[in-house]
Protein backbone atom coordinates (compact mmCIF):
# COMPACT_ATOMS: atom_id res chain seq x y z
CA UNK A 1 0.00 0.00 0.00
CA UNK A 2 1.47 3.44 -0.85
CA UNK A 3 2.20 5.96 1.63
CA UNK A 4 -0.02 8.25 0.24
CA UNK A 5 -3.32 5.94 0.66
CA UNK A 6 -2.27 5.38 4.59
CA UNK A 7 -2.41 8.59 5.14
CA UNK A 8 -5.84 9.33 3.45
CA UNK A 9 -7.40 6.40 5.60
CA UNK A 10 -5.87 8.54 8.82
CA UNK A 11 -7.80 11.91 7.38
CA UNK A 12 -10.61 9.99 6.95
CA UNK A 13 -10.76 7.93 10.58
CA UNK A 14 -9.74 11.34 12.36
CA UNK A 15 -12.51 12.88 9.94
CA UNK A 16 -15.33 10.38 10.93
CA UNK A 17 -14.08 10.42 14.43
CA UNK A 18 -14.46 14.28 15.00
CA UNK A 19 -18.09 14.21 13.69
CA UNK A 20 -18.82 11.63 15.93
CA UNK A 21 -17.16 13.25 18.93
CA UNK A 22 -19.34 16.28 17.97
CA UNK A 23 -22.48 14.23 17.67
CA UNK A 24 -22.03 13.35 21.48
CA UNK A 25 -23.38 16.51 22.68
CA UNK A 26 -26.80 16.34 20.97
CA UNK A 27 -27.38 12.95 21.46
CA UNK A 28 -29.15 11.03 24.37
CA UNK A 29 -27.01 9.03 26.63
CA UNK A 30 -26.96 5.26 25.27
CA UNK A 31 -26.27 6.74 21.60
CA UNK A 32 -24.07 9.68 23.07
CA UNK A 33 -21.89 6.36 24.75
CA UNK A 34 -21.68 4.52 21.70
CA UNK A 35 -20.92 7.67 19.82
CA UNK A 36 -17.67 8.21 21.87
CA UNK A 37 -16.69 4.78 22.16
CA UNK A 38 -17.06 5.21 18.15
CA UNK A 39 -14.94 8.49 17.60
CA UNK A 40 -12.38 7.68 20.31
CA UNK A 41 -11.38 4.68 18.34
CA UNK A 42 -11.70 6.48 15.13
CA UNK A 43 -9.29 9.24 16.54
CA UNK A 44 -7.03 6.42 18.02
CA UNK A 45 -6.77 4.85 14.64
CA UNK A 46 -6.26 7.54 12.60
CA UNK A 47 -3.16 8.85 14.79
CA UNK A 48 -1.87 5.07 14.72
CA UNK A 49 -2.16 4.42 10.75
CA UNK A 50 -0.67 8.24 10.85
CA UNK A 51 2.48 7.25 12.64
CA UNK A 52 2.90 3.53 11.63
CA UNK A 53 4.26 2.32 8.32
CA UNK A 54 1.77 -0.09 7.80
CA UNK A 55 -2.06 -1.05 8.93
CA UNK A 56 -2.63 -3.28 11.49
CA UNK A 57 -5.32 -6.32 11.50
CA UNK A 58 -6.98 -5.35 8.40
CA UNK A 59 -10.05 -7.60 8.33
CA UNK A 60 -11.01 -5.89 12.03
CA UNK A 61 -10.63 -2.28 10.09
CA UNK A 62 -12.92 -3.03 7.70
CA UNK A 63 -15.37 -4.58 10.40
CA UNK A 64 -14.71 -1.44 12.49
CA UNK A 65 -15.03 1.35 9.59
CA UNK A 66 -18.76 -0.23 8.86
CA UNK A 67 -20.22 -0.91 12.11
CA UNK A 68 -20.82 2.77 12.23
CA UNK A 69 -23.10 2.57 9.52
CA UNK A 70 -24.56 -0.03 10.29
CA UNK A 71 -25.03 1.00 14.52
CA UNK A 72 -26.79 4.11 12.43
CA UNK A 73 -29.28 2.16 10.33
CA UNK A 74 -30.49 0.56 13.41
CA UNK A 75 -31.02 3.33 14.81
CA UNK A 76 -33.06 4.98 11.86
CA UNK A 77 -35.09 1.55 12.02
CA UNK A 78 -35.54 2.12 15.62
CA UNK A 79 -36.94 5.72 15.22
CA UNK A 80 -39.71 4.34 12.44
CA UNK A 81 -40.16 1.40 14.60
CA UNK A 82 -41.16 3.27 17.75
CA UNK A 83 -42.31 6.12 15.67
CA UNK A 84 -39.82 9.02 17.60
CA UNK A 85 -38.32 10.83 14.91
CA UNK A 86 -36.28 12.74 17.38
CA UNK A 87 -34.35 9.66 17.90
CA UNK A 88 -32.81 8.96 14.69
CA UNK A 89 -33.16 13.25 14.37
CA UNK A 90 -30.67 13.42 17.38
CA UNK A 91 -27.47 12.46 14.91
CA UNK A 92 -28.32 14.80 12.38
CA UNK A 93 -28.52 13.20 8.67
CA UNK A 94 -25.81 15.75 7.70
CA UNK A 95 -22.82 14.92 9.81
CA UNK A 96 -24.35 11.04 10.12
CA UNK A 97 -24.29 11.26 6.01
CA UNK A 98 -20.26 12.23 5.78
CA UNK A 99 -19.28 10.47 8.61
CA UNK A 100 -20.92 7.55 6.40
CA UNK A 101 -19.11 8.86 3.29
CA UNK A 102 -15.48 8.43 5.05
CA UNK A 103 -16.25 5.06 6.54
CA UNK A 104 -16.97 3.86 3.40
CA UNK A 105 -13.70 4.78 1.54
CA UNK A 106 -12.05 3.67 4.53
CA UNK A 107 -13.71 -0.01 4.10
CA UNK A 108 -14.04 0.32 0.30
CA UNK A 109 -10.15 0.98 0.30
CA UNK A 110 -9.16 -1.78 2.72
CA UNK A 111 -11.62 -4.67 1.01
CA UNK A 112 -10.35 -3.82 -2.51
CA UNK A 113 -6.50 -4.04 -1.25
CA UNK A 114 -7.60 -7.28 0.73
CA UNK A 115 -9.18 -8.66 -2.36
CA UNK A 116 -5.96 -8.15 -4.39
CA UNK A 117 -3.98 -9.56 -1.99
CA UNK A 118 -1.89 -6.79 -0.31
CA UNK A 119 0.62 -7.15 2.31
CA UNK A 120 -0.78 -5.51 5.04
CA UNK A 121 2.43 -6.55 7.24
CA UNK A 122 4.76 -4.56 4.39
CA UNK A 123 5.95 -1.16 4.90
CA UNK A 124 4.16 1.33 2.93
CA UNK A 125 5.62 2.26 -0.25
CA UNK A 126 6.76 5.78 -0.93
CA UNK A 127 6.28 7.89 -3.60
CA UNK A 128 9.09 8.83 -6.46
CA UNK A 129 8.94 12.05 -5.25
CA UNK A 130 8.56 14.56 -2.51
CA UNK A 131 6.22 16.92 -4.55
CA UNK A 132 3.95 13.41 -5.24
CA UNK A 133 3.71 12.96 -1.61
CA UNK A 134 3.20 16.30 -0.74
CA UNK A 135 0.00 16.58 -3.56
CA UNK A 136 -0.99 13.55 -1.93
CA UNK A 137 -0.93 14.84 1.02
CA UNK A 138 -2.75 18.19 0.01
CA UNK A 139 -5.49 16.62 -2.01
CA UNK A 140 -6.19 14.27 1.19
CA UNK A 141 -6.56 17.05 3.66
CA UNK A 142 -8.67 19.51 1.49
CA UNK A 143 -10.80 16.90 0.56
CA UNK A 144 -11.16 15.24 4.64
CA UNK A 145 -11.02 19.33 5.58
CA UNK A 146 -14.14 19.87 2.69
CA UNK A 147 -16.62 17.25 3.90
CA UNK A 148 -15.64 17.34 7.77
CA UNK A 149 -15.85 20.96 8.10
CA UNK A 150 -19.87 21.13 6.48
CA UNK A 151 -20.21 17.87 9.12
CA UNK A 152 -18.82 19.44 11.95
CA UNK A 153 -20.92 23.10 11.34
CA UNK A 154 -24.42 20.74 11.06
CA UNK A 155 -23.65 19.55 14.40
CA UNK A 156 -25.06 21.11 18.08
CA UNK A 157 -21.69 22.25 18.92
CA UNK A 158 -20.82 23.88 15.13
CA UNK A 159 -24.53 25.59 15.93
CA UNK A 160 -23.56 27.19 18.93
CA UNK A 161 -19.83 27.71 17.84
CA UNK A 162 -19.31 31.13 18.59
CA UNK A 163 -18.91 33.13 14.86
CA UNK A 164 -15.21 33.92 13.67
CA UNK A 165 -14.81 37.56 14.28
CA UNK A 166 -17.66 38.12 16.35
CA UNK A 167 -15.64 37.38 19.64
CA UNK A 168 -16.69 39.79 22.50
CA UNK A 169 -17.52 39.31 25.96
CA UNK A 170 -21.48 39.91 25.03
CA UNK A 171 -21.69 37.07 22.69
CA UNK A 172 -25.59 35.12 22.54
CA UNK A 173 -25.49 32.15 20.66
CA UNK A 174 -29.36 33.24 18.46
CA UNK A 175 -31.28 31.43 15.94
CA UNK A 176 -33.53 33.77 14.07
CA UNK A 177 -32.68 36.48 16.02
CA UNK A 178 -33.79 34.76 19.13
CA UNK A 179 -31.67 34.32 22.22
CA UNK A 180 -30.87 30.07 22.47
CA UNK A 181 -28.30 29.85 25.35
CA UNK A 182 -28.07 32.74 27.83
CA UNK A 183 -24.69 32.21 28.61
CA UNK A 184 -22.87 33.21 32.31
CA UNK A 185 -21.25 36.48 33.22
CA UNK A 186 -17.39 36.02 32.37
CA UNK A 187 -15.33 38.50 34.90
CA UNK A 188 -11.83 38.82 34.54
CA UNK A 189 -9.22 39.33 36.76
Amino acid sequence: MSTITRTWLAFAALGTGMIHLALVISSPLPIAMVLTVFGVVEVAWGVMTFIRERIAAPRLVLAGALLPIGAWGLLVAAAAAFDNPELASSVGLTAMGIAAILELFVAGVIAVKLRRGTDFSAPSRMPRSAAVYLGGLMVGGVLVAGLTTPALAATEAGIYAQPHGEHSDTFQPKIDEEIILNLPDHHTK
